[in-house]
């Protein structure tokens, strides 16, 4: 009879700190929802925690009125102190994509052009010549993306979002 105790002192024990672990208003499992129905010293213990957590936050609900004087008087107080809280006003610069696209295109033209003019006896030549355009390609593409990465993780977030 004394091990029947100890382990439901011990499932007792296990279940409050599930219940303790859990954040203010998240899903209860359905581990300790069904204990709580079949104990009733524990449903006691989570009801009495409950009834503490909402006595001791209920100070904390109080309403301060925003048209109160003295908050006001506080946020100039504040904005006098503190400049940086203003509201930036300088614009940052927007992305061009015309000195890319130029650029880009003018590039890749020029590497055609080379490419068809150059004699073609000498393969190890071409291959370095296109082994050299295709790194020139991607360090382009490197730098083009991680200069505008903001506008490309603003395009990939509001693609997913609506999608």
């Amino acid at each position: 009879m004394n091990n029947k105790t100890n382990f439901k002192t011990n499932k007792c024990e296990e279940i409050m700190n599930t219940f303790m672990l859990l954040d203010k208003d998240e899903h209860i499992p359905l581990k300790v929802t069904a204990h709580l129905l079949c104990c009733k010293k524990c449903r006691s213990q989570v009801r009495l925690l409950t009834k503490a957590e909402r006595i001791t936050a209920a100070p904390l609900n109080i309403q301060t009125p925003i048209t109160d004087k003295s908050l006001q008087n506080i946020m100039e107080k504040v904005n006098k102190l503190s400049p940086s809280w203003q509201k930036d006003t300088s614009v940052p610069n927007p992305i061009t994509m015309k000195g890319w696209v130029v650029s880009g295109i003018l590039m890749i033209i020029l590497m055609l052009t080379f490419g068809l003019f150059t004699p073609r006896e000498d393969s190890t030549l071409m291959i370095a010549f296109y082994l050299v355009f295709a790194a020139i390609i991607t360090a382009y593409c490197a730098v083009f993306i991680g200069s505008n990465i903001d506008f490309f993780v603003k395009k990939i977030s509001t693609t997913v979002t609506t999608a």
